[in-house]
């Protein structure tokens, strides 16, 4: 899908919220070529006159709110989306990979894939050897991207390079979409366009009666690929606070029964630890200030809320806290997802319609946050 088939102007977040989402899952945005999605954005701001700024990286800012306000907040969601990349085209067509961000090599058998070309998008499938020629020794056992291989309908490396297909191009999962009953939806990327809708719709909110603090919405890239794109934004905000708005794994299937505490249906989740622990250091306590600026702002706006904790996780606020000399106080909300990064990943729109009421009401609340350390913090007891 290209940008000009997707009707920017027509996305509505204080409407038809589902059909947002619905759009914006539709719509490829590789990490590291969120070029479509920034598109779409940007045109969708601009066509609402609101001020913006779209960074060399792809990121989109929308500003709100006095510019000579005391506080400065930045308010998160990435575009971006994980995928693979062609690391190589053998000489019969077939289209070697490797993984671009943390797609799930278990789910990839056999999965329909779009091959994004300079000149266009293909079709591909991924290979499946055939049921009735597998060893047993093989039926449970699942492959890494580099054994793997994409069916594009070539006879050769000459027909995969007269079709556009060049090494480096990047891949992703077929859009797919379905709605079940009690407001229950699956479909690819939905890490992030969830969180992209509910941010949406925030700004639409914040833009119609500006907030006293000065609040930057930041639409950024790269996430899915090292959770850098947002430090750059955060170079040229220079916000006091941040918060991030990403999907959070809920681990209510029963195969991951007493893991962790995150439910469709019962509201965001305000992330009290996300630590990666996979050879990395990244992660993210939050400032207590912000704790509680959530905390209030949920029960002002009687939004439910969830916790969590959670190891194997990172989000664009991992980094955050130290992207400027002065420090930025960072938190995160989570909206519950099933089956991440798979292509049908499965969410609840009120969980939706609950984060974007519970980050304008944060947003309208922060002017007056105090994110003194010490005797401040400790007046109101640990956490």
């Amino acid at each position: 899908m290209q940008p000009d088939d997707i009707g920017p102007e027509s996305w509505a977040p204080d409407g038809d919220l589902l059909g947002l989402i619905r759009e914006l899952s539709s719509v490829a945005a590789p990490t590291g070529n969120e070029d479509r999605l920034t598109a779409a954005v940007s045109s969708w701001s601009s066509a609402r006159g609101w001020q913006q700024q779209v960074d060399r990286l792809g990121q989109v800012a929308v500003s709100v709110g006095p510019e000579d306000a005391g506080t400065a907040v930045m308010l998160v969601a990435h575009l971006d989306e994980l995928g693979l990349v062609i690391r190589a085209i053998e000489e019969d067509g077939w289209l070697r990979v490797h993984r671009l961000g943390g797609m799930p090599e278990r789910v990839l058998p056999a999965l329909r894939l779009v091959v994004h070309t300079a000149g266009g998008d293909l079709p591909a499938v991924v290979g499946s050897k055939a049921h009735h020629l597998t060893d047993a020794s093989e039926k449970y056992v699942a492959h890494p991207a580099t054994d793997l291989y994409l069916d594009a309908g070539f006879s050769s490396a000459a027909d995969a390079e007269h079709a556009g297909v060049r090494v480096g191009d990047p891949v992703t999962y077929a859009p797919s979409w379905t709605e079940f009953t009690g407001g229950r939806f699956s479909g690819k990327s939905l890490d992030n366009r969830v969180g992209v809708a509910a941010m949406m719709r925030a700004l639409t909110d914040l833009a119609e009666d500006p907030p006293d603090a000065r609040v930057h919405v930041v639409f950024s890239c790269l996430e899915e690929f090292n959770l850098k794109g947002t430090l750059a934004m955060a170079e040229r905000l220079r916000p006091d606070i941040a918060l991030v708005t990403d999907i959070v794994p809920a681990t209510d299937p029963p195969d991951l029964s007493g893991q962790g505490t995150s439910s469709l249906g019962l509201g965001p989740s305000l992330s009290r630890l996300t630590f990666h622990g996979r050879g990395t250091l990244g992660g993210l306590v939050p400032h207590p200030a912000l704790v509680r600026g959530v905390e209030e702002a949920a029960g002002a706006t009687g939004v439910p809320l969830q916790y969590d904790a959670v190891i194997g996780c990172l989000n664009d606020a991992s980094y955050l806290p130290m992207a400027t000399a002065e420090g930025i106080a960072a938190v995160s909300l989570g909206i519950p997802c099933r089956y991440t990064h798979s292509p049908v990943e499965t969410a609840q729109l009120s969980d939706v319609e609950h984060t974007a009421t519970l980050v304008t009401e944060f947003a309208r609340r922060a002017h007056a946050f105090d994110l003194s350390r010490g005797a401040a913090q400790t007046a109101h007891g640990i956490a």
